[in-house]
């Protein structure tokens, strides 16, 4: 054996026999050693033991406890921690960690724990308190020096570790306008100062009802919404804790009361009261530029008065009609097997096929028919339209005269419109209807109104939505310049321009080239988006006399090849300056095409799907 080799393998095995004794066992040993101090040092808080947080500091120093309602401040206030908050302080408590040991030191003044700036006392059910005291930053500024009450080591905390705690008393307060939780309210009345005050109740999880001044269907969402509204937004400042006067608030005779009930109570569970309306203007370093708008408002159970923001205020109902249900007729639209809708001109009957496939018989007032195929987007948002018509008020009691509203024709003869859905809801289920009647527009009122078949009660609907729901048997019917399901299914493309040029492309692979001019290389990209957008394409009616523009300063003229249908087109496009619509000859007739979204997708020249050549610097 060589006694140099051996030499060398036993000085191996004692420098690793020694980093193992100095790796894994004198420093892990001193790293758990490390770690139980962390525990010992603040005896590791339980934050269900913890009955009391006290705060000392120059500024603002605070005491919270724990109590059967959740956590309180002491002081300065008598007030309600919020919920949030208290999570976020909680959790620091239990991580609140030694992050480096200083040890003892004979001066403690140099680390500002002679006279420490701020004490964190924890109290403990059934055990000690445990008292933090903490001094200045360390010359890192990320730490700050601090001790155990009534003991001489010194250690340092990270600052996140005590930045929950040295928050302002305002911050950490409960700034609920009124505490009580959205799903727990079963009742709430609303009574504005000049009268006219109304209830709501609760009738299911998502079901209230309006009981007074009468008694009909209510939002749910407005309805529950008046308790979200105040128990979520928050209190922008406190301004008077024991007020002895309400009066210069307003608050004496209120201009808004709110009561709120939970359980069976017969005494309101909160609300709230609103006051004067307080514009501030902004402070000059602020960086607003508009004076801000709040109103003075106090808890019906009592407290501070606070001012809240007025964005609050507008969203409260201010009128019975606010949280009433405002859906006119309600029902499935993949239900609806049938439409009918009945004018003084016509009769529109339009039945479902099959999926998304529909059939329009026309009927005129003369007694002549036409038949078309619906386009399933038109008629579904037709029966969309219906079913989201919105009142934006109603009559109770309109009486027997309904030609006031519009609801009679001209001689006294039945309604101006009514639509009647028959509904399926099951392949065995039998057929249901709802019949839905519109007056004419009034134009001096700005509405129409209308009532459901059965019911007394009139409803009002706006332009818009009277607009959406009165078109024409063509805006429903199928338009579209092309038929086709998939894009791959047009094989080619061809378009001309003013000045005798053209491009003739075919589909190859995943792409396109060129079939004429030859030699060139197709941008696929840019013929696609045509390709794509042509399904769009819809002729919205005949032009009028003298409205379109002369052809023969057109922009593209559009031909080409399905796998379907065969040949398509020609198209040819023209615009005219300030008109919203392209037009479009096409045979001996021009139609409309809506210019806003269709004419960027028109080529205008051979550029538009010739693939830019690379320079000689490799750059397009």
């Amino acid at each position: 054996m060589n006694p140099k080799k051996n030499l060398i393998l036993l000085l191996v095995l004692i420098i690793l026999g020694s980093s193992y004794y100095v790796y894994g066992v004198k420093w892990a040993a001193e790293e758990r050693a490390a770690e139980e101090r962390k525990v010992k040092l603040l005896k590791g808080i339980d934050d269900k033991a913890l009955i009391r947080i006290d705060v000392t500091r120059e500024e603002e120093p605070y005491q919270i406890i724990r109590t059967e309602k959740g956590w309180r401040f002491v002081k300065p206030v008598d007030a309600a921690v919020d919920a949030d908050e208290v999570e976020k302080l909680l959790e620091a408590a239990t991580k609140l960690r030694e992050r480096n040991r200083i040890g003892n030191v004979k001066d403690r003044t140099e680390f500002g724990m002679d006279k420490p700036g701020m004490k964190i006392i924890f109290g403990l059910k059934d055990k000690d308190d445990v008292t933090v005291e903490i001094g200045d930053r360390t010359p890192t500024r990320e730490f700050r020096y601090a001790a155990l009450a009534k003991t001489p080591e010194i250690f340092t905390l990270q600052l996140s570790d005590i930045a929950e705690f040295d928050k302002s008393v305002f911050s950490i307060r409960d700034r609920s306008i009124v505490p009580v939780m959205p799903e727990s309210a079963n009742k709430v009345i609303v009574e504005p100062r000049d009268g006219g005050d109304f209830t709501v109740v609760r009738k299911s999880k998502d079901e209230w009802a309006l009981v007074k001044p009468i008694q009909d269907r209510a939002d749910a969402i407005d309805s529950e919404g008046i308790v979200s509204t105040l128990r979520w937004d928050k209190v922008q400042r406190f301004v008077d804790e024991k007020p002895g006067n309400l009066a210069p608030y307003g608050l004496e005779k209120p201009s808004l009361t709110v009561r709120i009930f939970t359980g069976d109570n017969q005494k309101p569970e909160d609300g709230v009261i609103l006051g004067d309306r307080k514009v501030e203007a902004p402070e000059p370093k602020s960086g607003q530029k508009k004076p801000k708008a709040y109103y003075y408002a106090r808890r019906l159970s009592g407290g501070p008065v606070m001012l809240i923001n007025e964005k609050t205020i507008k969203d409260l109902p201010k009128s019975v009609f606010s949280l009433r249900h405002k859906t006119v007729i309600d029902y499935d639209v993949d239900h609806v097997t049938r439409l009918l809708v009945e004018s003084k001109s016509q009769k529109l009957d339009i039945l479902r096929k099959a999926k998304k496939k529909w059939d329009i018989h026309v009927t005129k007032a003369d007694g002549k028919e036409e038949k078309l195929i619906g386009r399933h987007k038109h008629v579904d948002d037709l029966m969309w339209d219906i079913k989201w018509v919105n009142s934006i008020d109603y009559v109770d009691d309109p009486g027997d005269d309904l030609s006031k509203y519009g609801l009679v024709q001209e001689g006294g003869k039945g309604a101006p419109l009514r639509y009647t859905v028959w509904l399926k809801k099951k392949e065995d289920a039998p057929l249901e209807d709802k019949s839905l009647i519109i007056g004419r527009f009034l134009k001096e009122e700005k509405r129409a109104y209308g009532r459901i078949e059965g019911q007394k009660r009139l409803f009002a609907v706006k332009k818009e939505d009277y607009d959406k729901i009165t078109k024409t048997p063509y805006f429903l019917s199928e338009r579209r310049l092309l038929l086709y399901a998939k894009d791959d299914e047009i094989t080619e493309v061809t378009a001309r321009f003013p000045n005798k040029s053209f491009m003739k492309l075919e589909r190859f692979g995943e792409g396109w080239r060129f079939l004429s001019p030859e030699g060139r290389e197709a941008e696929p990209g840019n013929v696609n988006d045509l390709v794509g957008g042509l399904l769009d394409f819809e002729r919205e009616g005949e032009a009028k006399p003298g409205e379109a523009p002369d052809f023969k300063d057109f922009i593209v003229e559009l031909s080409g090849r399905d796998i379907r249908h065969g040949e398509w087109g020609p198209f040819r496009f023209a615009a005219r300056e300030g008109s919203d619509f392209l037009y479009l000859r096409e045979g001996g007739k021009v139609y409309r095409i809506t210019k806003k979204w269709n004419e960027d997708k028109l080529p205008k020249s051979l550029k538009d799907w010739e693939k830019e050549k690379e320079t000689e610097e490799g750059t397009s």
